[in-house]
């Protein structure tokens, strides 16, 4: 798993070399005397496509006493924007990954599916409305504030691919984080990001503090 993430890393990087040495924004990063140049105007919106790397994560569920013991994983996020100003967007964003998964069984439901511990799969989706910031020909600082929901589903027996509790949990999420970004032309941009995601998710006093997922990307963005 972790050599499939770094070969598609690796490949989004690449095509970020690339459309910056001979993308349309290449030549015109500069002005006659090596000054960098800012867009005069913005596109009103904005469509992007990223690949995160997501840190492991343990989340405690208070309904069925079960504890689900997420491992690192990729994620897929398309992203849609409007301008509302100058360098600052309004948004939304759907985000899946399919994390390896170890599930302790609970004492309030124990499954026959799974006794005690078992290697497991599940669906996370992320649905989220976030603000960012930064814009610009050229290298610029990215910063982006979210909030939305976080869905757990699909919970499986790995071998057996036997349904486990519950069938779908949605939890309140809100997050931040910031990176680098490099404008190509008045149209488009790449970055880099990484982002820390709080789970509200209720454990009924089984853990102290709100899961948190820690997602470092890399994407694009096109403005028409």
């Amino acid at each position: 798993m972790r050599r499939r993430i770094v070969i598609m890393m690796a490949a989004v990087f690449a095509a970020m070399a690339v459309s910056a040495t001979f993308g349309p924004g290449a030549s015109a990063q500069r002005g006659p005397r090596g000054q960098r140049q800012s867009f005069s105007s913005e596109p009103d919106y904005w469509v992007g496509l990223s690949i995160g790397y997501v840190d492991g994560t343990t989340v405690d569920d208070g309904d069925t006493g079960s504890s689900w013991r997420f491992g690192y994983t990729a994620q897929i996020r398309a992203t849609l924007e409007k301008t509302i100003q100058r360098g600052i967007t309004l948004g939304a964003s759907a985000g899946f990954s399919s994390p390896p998964l170890t599930y302790v069984s609970g004492f309030l439901d124990p499954h026959t599916n799974c006794v005690s511990v078992c290697d497991a799969k599940a669906n996370v989706t992320q649905l989220m409305a976030f603000v960012h910031g930064g814009s610009g020909l050229g290298f610029h600082f990215v910063y982006n504030l979210e909030g939305g929901v976080t869905e757990f589903s699909d919970f499986r027996v790995r071998s057996t691919d036997d349904p486990l509790p519950p069938s779908n949990k949605y939890d309140f999420t809100f997050g931040f984080g910031g990176g680098l970004g490099v404008g190509l032309s008045p149209t488009s941009d790449i970055y880099v990001d990484e982002m820390t995601d709080l789970v509200l998710h209720p454990s009924n006093g089984a853990s102290g503090s709100a899961p948190r997922l820690y997602t470092f990307r890399a994407g694009f963005r096109v403005g028409f």
